[in-house]
């Protein structure tokens, strides 16, 4: 077989540019750092770390999410803790006003403080996150969670819709929070026997009309407390029945009302069958003056003054009771997502660094093999420069 000089001269040539190609892919990826310069230097690789770069996009989508969330659940504690010290001092003051000798301008100081709390209340229940965006509102977080119609009344205009936001595989968390689920109702069982339902702001108002109430002096004696000793009964000096006397209930409330113009107090039996004294219309904050010594009513005596209605007190110290609970409950509630947040930020940056490492495999260039290649590549491009320059010189003249 016959090798013309053409031939020789393109195969060198060839061999040269393919050892300088290879050694200038070598230098370029020390300096780039980059194992894969160009896509076509390796497909299949190239989609391994296409699908590497998506998968730590979505982990770095997934910790934004959790990065804002517990912003927000921080936000959130925040005001729900506030709120908690609110309705604890709304309880010691509803206790406080329990106290029967609390006095009627001393229950008005309260109902002032208790406005100014539920002002706080309404305040903290419209809190906004850093975005400017209403926390309990449910999903319409651009608008406020409650508002106060003109007559004062305080209603819910946000829903009960609950957005979720995913934080890792399979993992979402709640972003926003339901105002009627936070700052619940409580039952209530009204006159008729009937339970419903008593929103928030409204329980609160009770109670405030509850110690503004006009009071009453109101005497209650169950019919197991009458005297067995004793008959005798005097009312505002006027006496009703004698020591010696024993009187049904019936005929002590008829007794009474009997004397009613002079007394300006009258009786009735409730439907608990107790026997009830009280100041006619107009006259109901005034004082009645019993017997020094209890008499019939074996447990009363002296000068009675006015009272509020203690039953309406204890109903409000218990449903006060109840609105902190469902707020502590909604406390525990976020704290508990707040830790779930945070466990799954901790597991979502191992799976970032690990992600990370994968690619790093994939695209950067192993320095200490990537400068072995090129030396040897060098070698082998001066070696075939060298090799080339010597054998183009050969001619048959120099044997002739």
């Amino acid at each position: 077989m016959q090798i013309s000089t053409q031939n020789f001269f393109e195969s060198s040539v060839k061999n040269m540019q393919k050892a300088q190609t290879e050694a200038a892919k070598s230098n370029e990826q020390l300096s780039t750092g980059k194992s894969l310069i160009r896509p076509s230097d390796d497909t299949v690789k190239l989609r391994t770390i296409g699908n590497l770069e998506r998968a730590i996009d979505k982990v770095d989508a997934q910790n934004y999410n959790l990065d804002h969330l517990l912003i927000r659940y921080s936000t959130e504690e925040s005001a729900l803790r506030s709120a908690s010290d609110v309705l604890i001092r709304m309880r010691e003051l509803a206790i406080q006003a329990s106290n029967g000798s609390v006095s009627s301008e001393d229950r008005e100081i309260i109902s002032i403080e208790i406005d100014g709390l539920k002002e706080q209340l309404f305040s903290l229940a419209n809190t906004r996150d850093a975005d400017g965006n209403t926390v309990f509102a449910g999903s319409r977080t651009g608008q406020l969670a409650f508002v106060k119609a003109d007559d004062g009344s305080i209603s819910y205009q946000g829903d009960a819709e609950k957005m979720m936001v995913e934080i890792g595989n399979n993992r979402e968390l709640p972003k926003n929070r339901n105002g009627l689920e936070v700052f619940a109702g409580v039952r209530r069982i009204d006159e008729t026997g009937e339970e419903k339902t008593i929103e928030f702001f409204e329980a609160l108002e009770d109670f405030k009309q509850v110690l503004i109430a006009e009071q009453k002096t109101q005497i209650i004696v169950k019919p197991d407390e009458f005297s067995a000793d004793s008959g005798e009964l005097t009312i505002n000096g006027v006496q009703i029945s004698k020591v010696n006397e024993n009187p049904t209930l019936d005929q002590l409330v008829a007794a009474v009302n009997a004397e009613s113009k002079r007394t300006n107090v009258y009786a009735y039996k409730d439907e608990d069958g107790s026997f009830v004294l009280e100041n006619i219309e107009g006259l109901e904050s005034e004082f009645i003056v019993l017997g020094d010594v209890p008499g019939i009513l074996s447990e009363v005596s002296g000068r009675i003054g006015p009272s509020i209605d203690s039953r309406l007190i204890e109903r409000s110290i218990s449903e006060v009771g109840v609105l902190h609970s469902n707020v502590a409950v909604s406390m525990g509630r976020i704290g508990s997502e707040t830790q779930s947040a945070e466990a799954q930020k901790e597991l979502n940056m191992d799976v970032d660094i690990r992600l990370k490492q994968l690619r790093s495999n994939e695209v950067d260039v192993d320095f200490a093999e990537a400068v072995a290649r090129f030396n040897v590549e060098l070698a082998r491009l001066e070696a075939s420069q060298a090799a080339f320059a010597k054998l183009s010189r050969l001619s048959l003249f120099e044997y002739l």
